[in-house]
């Protein structure tokens, strides 16, 4: 098992390589890909919520009480704080 994985980025494909569990919102800003993080990391402000398919950390209990707001709150990951676990890909409703 390498500690290196792919993230792809919905629709268009994009990869990138980060080591496994970097959190989603790093490898986002690695990728150059515009999110938004007002919170700056701290996982209250649910302004990072992306969809992904893939294996990641499972859902703190900040995350899930944040991400029950939302209407579809499993459709959804905070990404700064849900960890890569193997290779996934990503999609924002924004890009």
């Amino acid at each position: 098992m390498t500690d290196e994985l792919n993230l792809t980025f919905l629709p268009d494909g994009e990869v990138v390589k980060v080591a496994r569990g970097t959190k989603v919102l790093a490898a986002v800003l690695k990728a150059g890909r515009p999110i938004g993080y007002a919170c700056r990391g701290l996982g209250v402000c649910v302004s990072c919520r992306v969809r992904i398919i893939g294996p990641t950390s499972t859902p703190s209990a900040l995350e899930r009480v944040q991400l029950a707001t939302l209407d579809e709150p499993s459709a959804y990951r905070l990404a700064c704080l849900c960890r890569l676990e193997g290779d996934a890909s990503v999609r924002a409703d924004y890009w």
